[in-house]
């Protein structure tokens, strides 16, 4: 470095009168330059675009003098090139020259500067089309990787860096496949960009879903089933392009598939029964269904193992996805909107029934989320061992809380009796006594 230096002096020395005019001249266009984009950053400040603006600007400058040194150095150094790569920092196979550094400050610049402008766009971005922040976070972030895998690939092919022999080194072999440490690096950034990628056309799918106002359960069963395919095909391409055969492979496992399928019977049960549920749509997102055992749930995920219901304790609960194919469930969006339900009720003998049948249908009218449409209505169901037996039918609209609406009929119905004095009777039994029965007890006594 003291050597450069000192020669730069030298050559300044011994310039001609056209260099140093030319030196002179090139550092005022330089710095009239730097002073322009100076004053343009700031009479822009109350610009709506101002953060682009600044963060055009910033990068300029740094363009700029990266210019200058450049153009300084060949005018005042002929043999400017054999200088510039001359390696200052020599250890083993790391070695740093003018020209390597330079290519490090200027990706690295250049990857802030286009992340700087990503965010701004994707602020514009989100204020004209609604698109969710997260979103755009995680695009911003893929591309930002995107663009500093390209930049160090630049800097490694030209500057015979250390770094190519890291990315070189090979950890193992599958069947003559060599995988090496940039295979890994790539499969990563792969798996990576896919994901990001698959958020984005959720993201676009879900739009037109709304537009066209389709039905969002079976739009998003669909597309669970497009996300498995694309994960898939990805999967399969990247094992391609390693150049693993996937028939051979497949055949090679296949006494291990049968293997694992005695020993992992019930878990391959549950991959088919969510493949059948996916492609068949019986049961799909935001659909309410009612187990054996009484659980009653919103669907609120199907995986290709296990779906996902809330119920209605607020509680979320993990299904295996073999239980909703070979049990009994009940669904209950395959019905109308309206349904039906009843509250079984049990009055003294001696009541008036019609009393109490007008009673019935007062309490369950009283209660907002009973339909009128249609209306209430009592059966007499039964003669009971100590009660007259009814039952009120009502219809609601939301069948999911259907427990609340219930306890708030029985409130009402309870208030409604005591006000028309009309009794709820206590469970009641009749004994029989034998005749002779207290000559025998006495008999017994006495022995």
């Amino acid at each position: 470095m003291w050597i450069m230096a000192n020669t730069v002096f030298e050559s300044t020395m011994n310039l001609s009168l056209s260099s140093m005019i030319m030196t002179v001249l090139t550092t005022a266009l330089f710095i009239a330059l730097f002073i322009s984009i100076t004053i343009f950053q700031r009479r822009t400040r109350d610009h709506s675009a101002y953060r682009l603006i600044k963060s055009f600007v910033q990068g300029s400058k740094i363009l700029l003098v990266g210019l200058y040194i450049y153009t300084i150095g060949s005018i005042l150094l002929v043999n400017w090139r054999e200088y510039v790569n001359y390696s200052f920092i020599e250890s083993g196979s790391i070695s740093l020259s003018f020209v390597k550094v330079s290519l490090g400050v200027v990706g690295v610049a250049f990857v802030w500067f286009a992340h700087k402008l990503l965010i701004v766009l994707f602020d514009k971005v989100h204020n004209r089309w609604k698109i969710a922040r997260h979103l755009l976070k995680s695009l911003r972030r893929f591309l930002i990787i995107l663009l500093s895998v390209i930049v160090a690939s630049l800097f490694i092919r030209y500057s015979d860096s250390v770094i190519d022999d890291l990315l070189r080194i090979r950890l193992f072999t599958i069947r003559d496949v060599t995988i090496t440490t940039s295979f890994i690096v790539t499969f990563i950034f792969v798996l990576y960009g896919i994901s990001v990628i698959i958020k984005l056309i959720e993201f676009v799918y879900q739009e037109q879903v709304s537009r066209k106002q389709m039905d969002v359960g079976r739009s998003k069963t669909v597309f669970q089933i497009i996300r498995y395919l694309i994960w898939v095909i990805t999967i399969v391409v990247l094992l391609d392009s390693m150049g693993l055969n996937i028939n051979v492979l497949v055949a090679g496992s296949a006494a291990l598939f049968v293997g694992l399928g005695f020993g992992l019977q019930v878990l391959f049960n549950d991959f088919v029964s969510g493949l059948v549920i996916l492609f068949d749509g019986s049961i799909r997102i935001g659909q309410i269904v009612e187990m054996q055992g009484g659980i009653i749930g919103k669907v609120l995920e199907v995986g290709l193992r296990s779906t996902t219901l809330l119920t209605r304790d607020n509680i979320i609960m993990i299904i295996p996805n073999h239980k909703l194919v070979s049990d009994n469930v009940i669904n209950w969006d395959y019905n109308e909107a309206k349904t039906r339900f009843f509250v079984e009720v049990g009055v003294a003998y001696g009541s008036d029934v019609r009393l109490v049948e007008k009673v019935l249908v007062q309490s369950a009218q009283e209660q907002s989320q009973v339909l009128i449409h249609p209306s209430p209505f009592v059966y007499f169901s039964n003669f009971g061992n100590s009660s007259i037996d009814f039952k009120l039918f009502f219809w609601v609209s939301d069948a999911f809380y259907v427990e609340k609406i219930k306890s708030d009929i029985r409130f009402n119905v309870d208030h409604n009796f005591r006000v028309n004095n009309i009794e709820i009777p206590f469970p009641q039994s009749d004994l029989h006594l034998k005749s002779g029965w207290m000559s025998d007890f006495k008999f017994e006594m006495k022995e």
